[in-house]
């Protein structure tokens, strides 16, 4: 992102700056640089070279570029309070304050083939504060559970049951899971961002997809909600405390669909009320 761009994207937020803070901000841009920003390193692939390349040579050299630039992409998403950016050869072509903003699969292949070259996905870490009181692996204790149906753009559905958890901003699902019931596609543009949980890395990708909680009296809330679909799920950290979870609800889904949760200890029972 140049110096012009950032001054841009500050009179967005702020207004119009005069000509002494914008002097003050290029001079301070310059001096974060001088100080220890460090120029971006590193090159994206070419469209050509990422058809040519398998899904393990993809992710290597995606890797290698986050790991080459983490100091220049945690401060460039602090400084515009972006939740992830879309990057190429070291300038910001997308990014969004939430996932809610990011590219649809279409959107994504038109911007790729104008560049030419395909982005780096670079993401906050979606900060997973799964509570460590009921560690499933361990005899009578159970994770409270609660039914979800996802429904891609073509309607096709699958109902999982997942686990509830409040410390999860986000609803991650099994990306493997989804894609064979048709309701997410993984074109060879998706673009993988790395997370943390557990101490422990997983990938996933974004899509927007319909979500539905089913209350006791068969009311449906429905919500358009971005879901983080973990690619090879079964050999992510998800399934460290539940081997059997296909699926994690966190709090964006309850709050879009205003839904009342009860949990019962003694039924070990989730009951959702519209």
């Amino acid at each position: 992102m140049t110096v012009d761009e950032i001054l841009a994207e500050l009179e967005k937020r702020m207004g119009a700056l005069d000509e002494r803070t914008k002097r003050a901000v290029t001079l301070a841009l310059q001096l974060a640089e001088q100080q220890g920003l460090p120029k971006w390193q590193g090159e994206n692939p070419t469209w050509d070279e990422w058809q040519r390349m398998s899904e393990e040579e993809r992710q290597a050299v995606m890797d290698e570029l986050e790991q080459r630039n983490q100091v220049w992409l945690e401060w460039m998403r602090q400084a515009l309070r972006a939740e992830w950016l879309l990057v190429v050869d070291g300038e910001i072509v997308r990014y969004g304050a939430s996932w809610e903003e990011y590219p649809s699969d279409e959107e994504l292949e038109i911007l790729i083939q104008r560049l030419g070259k395909v982005p780096l996905l670079s993401a906050a870490d979606p900060m997973i504060e799964e509570a460590s009181w009921n560690p499933t692996r361990y005899p009578a204790d159970f994770y409270p559970a609660l039914p979800i149906t996802f429904q891609g753009l073509t309607e096709q559905s699958v109902t999982l049951v997942a686990d509830f958890d409040t410390g999860s901003r986000h609803t991650f699902a099994d990306a493997e899971i989804l894609q064979r019931q048709g309701v997410i596609n993984l074109p060879p543009t998706t673009l993988w961002a790395v997370g943390w949980h557990l101490n422990r890395p997983f990938r996933y990708t974004p899509k927007s997809l319909i979500a539905i909680l089913t209350a006791v009296d068969g009311t449906k809330k429905t919500a358009s909600q971005t879901i983080l679909c973990v690619r090879n799920w079964q050999q992510s950290p998800f399934v460290a405390v539940n081997p059997n979870r296909t699926a994690l609800v966190g709090r964006f889904l309850c709050l879009a669909t205003q839904v009342k949760i009860t949990l019962d200890f003694a039924q070990h029972v989730t009951s959702v009320q519209g």
